[in-house]
């Protein structure tokens, strides 16, 4: 069970091929990590530069693990685009210009063209689409940057399920993100604690993944770095057994990968260590522990820490066989769908 702690972990990683890349051997050799998360700014040059980046990292993970590997992004369109016109790939539309056009056959059109611009790469999993609903005009990381399908539930979840869709018809694996909802706030998790409690509407936050969840297109769910403390007084969703565990596994039923947002962002690290979050956040209920930034502050890595974290949280007893077994089954299975 030691042993396969490291793939537990979704890490980023610095360079544009896997030749001479000693941080790459280590995830993918030593820690055995299940996946990588591609950015634009430290992997992705061109669409030769990447299809030859995920073929060498495909055969390096099988000669260490014997593994497929998860290469995940976010691709959603528009603005949050990894694969963009910067590096040669024709422009997309953002979830808001789909939602405003209202037209579901052009969003699941545009959602497998995406996709088939992901398969083409060798990328194999989206972290998308965003099902956050743009009820906050003023909205900073969703609304702002055009995010967000419409301020309508419903006009959400029928957007996001032909999205979803598109996606599959890639055989692309999907995402809904970021649970149980950003679109409320007034601030960016990325920069640092992001509180809701007064701002979010369960009903209707909460009704793009009950109309989604149970169709058999999502792959994933990707957690939010929210606080709400009517669904918990003590921790942020990721951190948070009553909203990993109580609301999305347990009333909403999904028996599927959770995936964390990054576990470096501003709404972990300010107030969290690192070490002490990674294995709070398991315990919640996150499968897959995604690392946006593998250098620490103090320049070690954090996928090292991570994995020594979960190892000690193992020992003492913190986290049990039973928990990591079921993470573990969990990820074999989305694994499998490769």
């Amino acid at each position: 069970m030691l042993d396969e702690l490291g793939q537990l972990l979704l890490v980023a990683f610095e360079g544009t091929t896997v030749a001479g890349n000693r941080q790459l051997d280590r995830l993918l050799c030593e820690i055995r990590v299940s996946g990588v998360v591609l950015l634009a700014d430290s992997n992705i040059e061109s669409p030769a530069q990447l299809r030859a980046l995920t073929a060498d990292l495909q055969r390096r993970s099988h000669e260490c693990t014997g593994r497929p590997l998860l290469i995940a992004t976010d691709a959603e369109g528009g603005e949050i685009m990894r694969l963009s016109p910067r590096g040669g790939w024709e422009p997309t539309l953002s979830h808001e210009e789909l939602g405003r056009a209202g037209d579901l056959a052009l969003t699941e059109l545009e959602a497998r063209r995406i996709g088939f611009m992901l398969r083409d790469a060798g990328v194999n999993w989206n972290l998308a689409p965003v099902v956050d609903v743009g009820y906050n005009p003023a909205n900073p990381v969703i609304v702002e940057h055009g995010r967000s399908f419409a301020a309508n539930p419903l006009r959400v979840a029928a957007q996001a399920r032909a999205y979803l869709r598109g996606l599959r018809a890639a055989d692309i694996l999907t995402t809904l993100k970021h649970f149980p909802g950003h679109g409320s706030s007034y601030a960016d998790s990325h920069a640092g604690f992001v509180d809701v409690t007064e701002t979010a509407d369960a009903a209707i936050e909460l009704y793009p993944y009950r109309a989604l969840l149970g169709e058999g297109l999502v792959d994933a769910v990707m957690t939010a770095h929210v606080f709400n403390r009517r669904q918990d007084p003590d921790f942020p969703a990721t951190l948070s057994p009553a909203t990993l565990t109580g609301l999305l596994r347990q009333e909403l039923q999904w028996a599927g990968v959770i995936v964390s947002d990054d576990m470096r962002m501003g709404a972990i690290s300010a107030d969290y260590g690192f070490a002490e979050a990674v294995v709070q956040a398991v315990r919640a209920g996150v499968d897959l522990l995604l690392i946006g930034d593998d250098r620490l502050d103090d320049g070690r890595s954090a996928a090292v820490s991570a994995l020594a974290a979960l190892r000690r949280a193992v020992e003492d007893g913190r986290l049990s066989d039973e928990r990591i077994a079921a993470s573990l089954e969990r990820i074999r299975r989305l694994t499998a769908k490769l």
